[in-house]
């Protein structure tokens, strides 16, 4: 018999092979798991019983959700993938944990795993009495950038990236697409923030203008980069919350060496293979320093976008077209050389990051002590009760009975957007193969379906 962790997926492309490494890893610690959307992982805390749950938040709208799973004696793990270390200050990150917690859910939750020294000593501040149930182990989002790692679990990913976009510049984006989304932020902003005072929100609104002119800057950068080295592609990879039809309308209007990436493929694996990589105030600027890659901050004059400033440290500062254009020909033509160690030493001041020791092993080892029973159920059950989840959502359908949010709150992006159309069995089991190739004690490993976009996975 096996313990049960339940790792649910709400961003497929941020969360779901970082979630899914460390529930391989959890195999020889005797669990098995169950890897999906929130609707199949709900599901299954009904049908296996109490276990491990490991969420992505514990916002302050996030209270009922955790009550209902600590309802049925799961153990409930936080690791909050907004990661509160890109911030620049201990001010902007102290804002941070005002929004992305409240002390009634963090009386609720058993443990918070941080990212490193600078956002643990501030949630320890914050919440003084709870400390205990803080614990510094990195995240499994980095997990991937450890050499050895990302040599075997993202090797078929890095051969098919290198065959579809050969010699590349990484272009990624985080700013706002169109001003109808941004009037869609504003919806949504009064649903998810709670602000002290008039400046508090006014600072919020000049915030979100300076990305939509970020945007706008943006397309003007990738257009000029195009022209000027049209022997080089340059990858375009949106952020989450940016809208895909925006992006589509513009990749038309750029040089055929413009693509967009669109896929569902970590980020990791796109760093990796780049020849530079530019972005501004993205968290994938502390991925890219972990895998070597030089950056580019592109940071046009006027437009402050500070308030998550600490990965542009991490790169070599560029305020127009031409600063970039000039950069690129001494970074990837003329082979220039940038200060890696200096900026590895940066980046390590910030995440619990380590290359012999991972952070989903530094966190298995600790939930490992919490105390759950064992459960059994036999494939018979486990398949029957799978089909009796996809004749439900079959039904749903049919019926045209579309998941409502209850409480009348705006998302931007619907679910389906966020799991890039679902999760497949394919998304699993490629990278069970990758594995296998390096940890025989793999080949036993056997992935089930668990209803639509959810999966179990178990050793023989």
């Amino acid at each position: 018999m096996k313990k049960i962790l339940y790792l649910p997926i709400e961003i497929k492309k941020r969360e779901l092979l970082p979630k899914l490494f460390l529930g391989l890893r959890a195999l020889d610690k005797g669990f098995n798991f169950v890897i999906g959307n929130k609707t199949s992982i709900f599901a299954a805390t009904n049908f296996f019983g109490p276990g491990i749950y490991f969420y992505k938040s514990m916002n302050f709208n996030d209270t009922n959700h955790i009550k209902n799973i600590k309802k049925k004696n799961n153990i409930y793990i936080v690791h909050d993938e907004e990661s509160g270390v890109t911030h620049s200050t201990s001010k902007t990150l102290n804002n941070f944990i005002n929004i992305r917690s409240s002390e009634e859910n963090l009386k609720l939750i058993d443990r918070f795993y941080t990212w490193g020294n600078f956002d643990h000593k501030a949630w320890i501040k914050k919440y003084p009495r709870y400390q205990n149930k803080f614990k510094m182990t990195g995240s499994p989002r980095l997990d991937l950038c450890i050499p050895r790692i990302n040599k075997y679990f993202l090797s078929d990913e890095i051969k098919e990236i290198k065959k579809k976009y050969k010699k590349y510049i990484l272009f990624i984006s985080s700013g706002i697409s169109s001003d109808v989304e941004l009037k869609n932020i504003f919806k949504q902003d009064k649903f998810f923030f709670r602000y002290k005072n008039k400046i508090e929100k006014l600072n919020r609104v000049e915030q979100m203008k300076n990305l939509r002119k970020y945007f706008v800057n943006s397309i003007n950068l990738i257009n000029c980069i195009s022209k000027n080295f049209n022997n080089i592609n340059i990858v375009v990879r949106p952020h989450p919350n940016e809208n895909l039809k925006d992006w589509r309308k513009e990749i038309n209007q750029f040089n055929k060496n413009v693509i967009l990436d669109s896929s569902d493929k970590d980020i990791a694996s796109l760093i990796k293979n780049s020849e530079c990589v530019i972005h501004n105030s993205s968290f994938s600027g502390i991925q890219t320093s972990l895998l070597n890659k030089p950056t580019i901050v592109f940071s046009p004059k006027k437009i402050n976008l500070n308030k998550r400033s600490f990965p542009n440290k991490l790169g070599i500062k560029a305020n127009s077209e031409k600063e970039v254009c000039q950069l690129i020909k001494k970074l990837i033509f003329f082979k220039n050389r940038f200060n890696k160690k200096k900026i590895l030493n940066q980046t390590l001041s910030r995440v619990n990051f380590t290359t012999d020791k991972t952070a989903s092993d530094k966190i298995i080892n600790d939930f490992s002590k919490f105390k759950i029973n064992k459960f059994y159920k036999d494939d018979l059950k486990i398949n029957f009760y799978s089909r009796f989840l996809f004749l439900k959502n079959f039904l749903r359908k049919k019926i045209n009975l579309k998941n409502q949010n209850r409480s009348g709150r705006y998302t931007r992006r619907t679910m389906s957007e966020k799991l890039g159309g679902g999760i497949f069995k394919d998304d699993i089991s490629k990278y069970v193969r990758a594995l296998r190739k390096k940890n025989k004690d793999l080949a036993n490993v056997v992935v089930r379906s668990f209803g639509p976009n959810g999966f179990y996975i178990s050793k023989k």
